[in-house]
């Protein structure tokens, strides 16, 4: 393509230098009358056909303003399955792809990889083409002169810094490849915390409308009992104010809902969440194990990698723009008039060297060494951030674990005690207000037995995404 362009401006050069030749009479009045004002191509075209076509070919040159060209961008309309465990990873999956961090960090790659080509044309041949053209009047005569130039250039050597300059902007874009996969990473971590704490809130409602719905008739026995004068004040005031907890922490729960809805709406927009089923705990790594498998995989330590290498490149591009450049010129020089005869061509050797540049070159390149220390520093930051968030997260699923173990137990014996109680207010054992209290107890500790195993899950793929990553497993990939 680029070959057949320069073949057809060299055709073009070569018919404008030739016209110029055929009629040097004709030439200033040509130029005037493509030039006069008020006269169409039209009138031109009557009264010569060259005068014609040389005013097409020079409107082709005439500044014209560029259109505005308006970039547009589509909106995502992702379709989910059912959410149950066996669609997580369908589900993730299109969460991720859809996502606008995602596609952001996608045109960022693509972008990245364009610029490599960008910087390789350094490398390649540059052909250069120049036509100039001009009238001057002196003594009542009108003189055309109009000259062509072709110039071609080839970098030779410059001591690696084309080279470097290319290595810099691969590393970048293996960079662009990693922070996708962080995008990705950060959107799959959040569509899985969303999932698991909008189930946590449905469920907590069940368990509040389940003992609401147990308490009231219960309530209402006692209210009966009062009025009745077999039961005292104070029993009805502590029976009220229960049944008040479970009304309170019922309303606290539906804005709790609500919230999570809405949180879970952002990463699954339009996602039927009627049937929503929960997820399972993820089986997790820990000790060293976990640190080194950690270490090896995470993407932030690997982006901080490409960042150095491609800091690296850069400062070595710096360096070599201390030496001189060898590059191959030859030109071509031609005028409309005696085109053989007084044409020129050149070919040779340029050698480009800066021997004084104010101390630009030195201060970039300090600028630079301290770059690279800057960004090795940030790489041993994250480094010790991630395995203090590994520790937390490895500690908080083994104390939400045995708070897990401890619940269960606690809502089992809870079950016992209500059952008990129900048992022997038939017997007239125990009192109608102990069955409340023993209903209201239970809810509570269900509640808590629900937040302890949504927060047991939620510390798994906590762990799950640091040690494994998250994205890998759904198939997603950055091209």
């Amino acid at each position: 393509m680029k070959v057949l362009k320069n073949k057809i401006i060299l055709i073009l050069a070569f018919f404008l230098l030739a016209g110029c030749q055929t009629s040097s009479q004709k030439l200033p009045d040509l130029l005037t009358g493509i030039f006069k004002p008020g006269k169409s191509h039209e009138n031109l075209s009557k009264d010569d056909p060259k005068q014609s076509f040389f005013g097409n070919f020079l409107d082709r040159f005439k500044p014209s303003k560029i259109e505005d060209e308006t970039i547009r961008v589509s909106q995502a309309n992702p379709a989910f399955k059912a959410f149950k465990q066996s669609n997580a990873f369908y589900n993730i999956m299109t969460a991720v792809k859809s996502h606008p961090s995602v596609q952001s960090a996608m045109s960022n790659v693509k972008s990245a990889k364009m610029n490599i080509r960008t910087v390789e044309s350094g490398k390649n041949t540059q052909v250069n083409f120049q036509a100039l053209s001009g009238v001057s009047r002196d003594n009542s005569s009108n003189t055309f002169g109009a000259v062509g130039s072709l110039n071609i250039s080839r970098l030779l050597f410059d001591y690696g810094a084309t080279d470097n300059t290319v290595l810099s902007q691969k590393k970048r874009y293996q960079l662009s490849k990693v922070q996708a996969e962080i995008a990705a990473e950060t959107v799959a971590l959040r569509g899985y915390e969303v999932w698991i704490n909008l189930h946590r809130q449905k469920k907590v409602m069940e368990v509040y409308r389940g003992g609401m719905s147990l308490a009231e008739p219960i309530l209402g026995q006692i209210k009966t009992i009062s009025l009745s004068g077999l039961a005292d004040k104070a029993m009805i005031l502590k029976a009220q104010q229960d049944y008040s907890k479970l009304e309170v922490a019922y309303s606290r729960s539906s804005a709790e809902l609500a919230a999570a809805k809405a949180l879970f709406d952002e990463v699954f927009p339009n996602g039927r969440t009627d049937d929503l089923q929960a997820l399972k705990t993820r089986q997790i790594t820990q000790g060293k194990i976990a640190t080194s498998t950690m270490l090896k995989k995470s993407p932030a330590l690997r982006a901080q990698d490409f960042l150095i290498d491609s800091f690296e490149a850069e400062y070595k591009t710096l360096k070599a723009q201390k030496n001189a450049n060898v590059s191959m010129s030859a030109g071509v020089t031609a005028p409309a008039k005696d085109t053989i005869k007084d044409g020129s061509a050149n070919v040779g050797i340029l050698v480009n060297y800066v021997f004084n540049d104010g101390g630009r070159l030195d201060s970039q390149i300090l600028s630079l060494k301290e770059k690279i220390k800057e960004v090795k520093k940030q790489k041993q930051a994250i480094e010790r951030e991630l395995k203090s968030q590994l520790n937390v997260a490895i500690e908080t699923y083994l104390g939400v674990q045995k708070t897990y173990d401890a619940t269960l137990e606690l809502v089992n014996l809870s079950e016992e005690v209500r059952d008990t109680s129900k048992d022997q207010l038939v017997s007239g054992r125990s009192k109608i207000q102990e069955v409340l209290n023993a209903e209201v107890t239970l809810a509570e500790n269900k509640i808590q037995l629900v937040n302890a195993e949504a927060e047991l899950k939620l510390a798994s793929y906590r762990i799950r995404a640091l040690t494994h990553g998250l994205t890998k497993e759904i198939g997603w990939k950055p091209f």
